[in-house]
């Protein structure tokens, strides 16, 4: 008998669903998008147990008769692709957010699934149960529009349950896909309550910015430029970060296609593109959205719909990159820096390749009268073959080199001091011990507008930011940042909602419990030290160097940053010899 065999259909079945329903919020962006296809005004979402236990979709939809309710459950039905007078399907044009096999069947094959709904108009509904794919019951029901309940996701799989997360961590996934699908339809309200709470309720926006600003408030917009472009039937509208309204992560980055959250790595190389000037480790806020035509683009590439492939793929680049350079440059225009040519006292950030016409930023603090010390002799010995005695303590001379790094020798060899990492590093283990870092209050607490899943992750986590240092409340819709540490109150241009925004992101990943508590006020306190070390642009004085290697001397690990990256390098006598050929 030969090794290859069939799968049964239940085996099928499982492993297919696992390619469209990774978790909770995977099954939930299904179900959202089958519920904006059938013209829902408004999607009520209940989750119980981070999705483990129930994901509730109601919607007030075109909702199914019976017989469509049954044909939904079965493997590649769906009613989202249009036939030819000669009755044959055509993929290459959806107008849909569906397709790719249709996911109620798969979801309902790792759970108990349940489907209320009646068309509209109708004066009696139905309700269908069904338990790992297969109907258990279908009996007549009061409904309007339609409501989708799935229970014990994975009750079927253990293997693929072990691997979820806690119900806290879940819940964050599921706020981030809410999030996403209503910018993605502005024109669509939504509520979603978790364990009972209403934690996000938003009514139809009118356009796109109306949604921004219903989901991240007045600040955040106002830090973003708007840009409209169209070419050969591609139509984009981007939301751009102003100058400086950077974040330390590429969290508030989206790009939407024809309605669909997607991942593109290389259109997002397109903003990158665009501009210049980004300090080290910081990133744009940028909202992209796409229409191209429906015979342009392939949304039947990936399981989840999350990759799509153009037609042409160029265009789209190259619409993009300059869409958001002329965003940049219009700003600039507004805020009276442009000049005919290049100003080194403009700061501004578009860049098209010639280096001609566009503003570059000027050096943050002024280097003119800055008092460098003179460069000196490192000797071995003296005139009678002795070494120089040294005195325990010296002022060191250092040279600055570039914008990051500082040259200096103790009289053994050269040192080459990483600026930004030396920092990071003392700030980061003065985090963990909680030493030199006064608590302090805002005379007027600062209101913080986060994302609902950032929100709840900061609430979620208040005691170990006050570990740090950090004393937020719960305001109503929104957070109050009432106290920070000393050392970040005296950075008058520190961006605290970035900032917090950015604690978020990690906190959004932790599953809770002993040694991972500890690990994740690691990974906060890095993002923290990262925020409020000194920058590249920073000019230090010889006494402000000098105490910041001291304290990097007092360091558990003063030779690497928090990242793992080194602090500083260091060249001996003896290695300088060999590199001179002297030995």
């Amino acid at each position: 008998m030969g090794k290859i065999k069939v799968l049964p259909p239940e085996v099928i079945d499982k492993l297919r669903a696992g390619e469209v329903v990774e978790r909770p919020a995977s099954a939930l962006k299904e179900l959202i998008e089958n519920s904006v296809d059938a013209g829902a005004s408004h999607i009520r979402v209940e989750v119980k147990k981070g999705g483990k236990r129930l994901i509730s979709v109601m919607d007030d939809g075109e909702g199914m008769d019976p017989a469509d309710a049954l044909l939904c459950l079965d493997r590649h039905s769906t009613s989202k692709l249009e036939g030819d007078p000669e009755g044959s399907l055509d993929i290459s044009g959806i107008r849909t957010l569906g397709f790719r096999g249709e996911a109620l069947p798969s979801i309902s094959s790792v759970s108990e699934l349940a489907i209320t709904t009646a068309p509209r108009g109708a004066s009696e509904g139905v309700r269908i149960e069904a338990k790992a794919g297969k109907v258990t019951d279908s009996r007549p029901a009061p409904a309007s529009g339609t409501r989708v309940e799935v229970r014990e996701l994975f009750f079927n799989t253990p293997a693929r349950k072990k691997f979820l997360k806690s119900g806290q961590a879940e819940n964050f996934q599921i706020m981030n896909v809410l999030t996403k699908q209503a910018l993605a339809h502005p024109g669509t309200g939504f509520t979603l309550h978790l364990d009972g709470r209403m934690c996000m309720e938003l009514d139809r926006a009118a356009d796109i910015r109306e949604r921004i600003l219903q989901i991240y408030g007045s600040r955040f917009l106002e830090g973003l430029i708007e840009q409209n472009s169209e070419e050969q039937g591609l139509k984009l509208k981007v939301f751009f970060s102003k100058e400086g309204n950077w974040r330390g992560s590429r969290s508030h980055q989206f790009i939407f296609v024809s309605g669909r959250p997607v991942r593109d790595a290389s259109l997002g190389h397109a903003v990158y593109g665009a501009i210049s000037g980004l300090p080290q480790g910081r990133h744009p806020v940028f909202f992209i959205f796409l229409e191209p035509a429906p015979d342009a683009v392939d949304v039947n590439v990936h399981p989840q719909k999350e990759e799509v492939r153009f037609e042409d793929k160029e265009q789209v680049y190259r619409l993009i990159r300059s869409a958001v350079r002329e965003a940049c440059l219009s700003h600039v225009a507004e805020q009276g820096h442009m000049t005919d040519g290049p100003d080194i006292t403009a700061p501004s950030w578009p860049n098209d390749g010639s280096g001609r016409g566009v503003p570059v930023p000027a050096s943050k603090y002024p280097v003119e009268g800055t008092s460098v010390p003179p460069m000196f002799i490192v000797s071995e010995g003296g005139p009678d073959g002795l070494p120089f005695e040294q005195p325990r303590r010296i002022a060191r001379p250092f040279i600055r080199l570039g914008e990051m790094f500082y040259a200096y020798t103790d009289g053994a060899g050269v040192t080459l001091l990483d600026q930004h990492a030396a920092h990071e590093r003392v700030m980061f283990e003065r985090l963990l011990r909680n030493v030199g870092l006064d608590p302090g209050q805002f005379l007027f607490p600062r209101p913080l507008e986060l994302a609902p899943a950032w929100r709840q992750a900061v609430l979620a986590h208040r005691e170990l930011l006050l570990e740090l240092g950090f004393e937020i409340d719960d305001f109503g819709e929104g957070l109050i940042l009432r106290g920070a540490p000393q050392e970040f109150l005296k950075k008058g241009d520190l961006d605290f909602t970035g900032l917090i925004a950015d604690m978020a992101l990690e906190l959004m990943e932790e599953k809770g419990g002993g040694l991972q508590k500890e690990a994740l006020k690691k990974k906060i306190a890095a993002r923290l030290a990262c925020h409020s070390s000194v920058r590249g642009s920073d000019v230090l004085t010889p006494p402000e160097l000098e105490e910041l290697l001291d304290a990097l001397e007092g360091c558990e690990d003063p030779g690497h940053c928090p990242h793992g990256r080194p602090t500083r390098i260091s060249l001996g006598l003896e290695e300088l010899k060999r590199m001179f050929k002297r030995k």
